[in-house]
């Protein structure tokens, strides 16, 4: 099964720009094609001036091939869909308990790393 379907709305990040579109890496392992028609709703003559590789956008999932890539598209992205998107409520964040997060292997290894800096920077 795959961990898309269409109409999601997910994140990627732009590896690749070609002159007809851009390949998006999403999860750090999947791959899409934003095809420069899927831009936006006008004529895009220089896709440079709209993507930068590295960037991260939100778009709409068209398609999903068997091998798992992904064709997405920002135009069809639906002005009800974007209020959602940049919604307060979408932004929160959720709040990380302190007894969840565990310094241990930090406490362990910071003598280890305080006793080789020090032999570093005294010879």
């Amino acid at each position: 099964m795959n961990k898309y379907q269409v109409n999601d709305i997910i994140e990627g990040t732009v590896i690749e720009i070609k002159s007809y579109g851009a390949i998006l890496l999403f999860d750090g392992e999947i791959k899409g094609l934003l095809h420069i028609s899927e831009i936006a709703n006008s004529y895009i003559p220089n896709i440079r001036k709209f993507l930068s590789i590295g960037c991260i956008y939100q778009v709409k999932v068209l398609s999903v091939e068997n091998n798992g890539f992904l064709r997405v598209s920002i135009a069809k992205i639906s002005e009800e869909e974007r209020k959602k998107i940049h919604s307060p409520e979408a932004k929160k964040r959720t709040p990380v308990k302190e007894e969840d997060i565990d310094f241990s292997p930090i406490k362990e290894k910071m003598p280890i790393w305080i006793k080789e800096f020090k032999e570093k920077h005294n010879d």
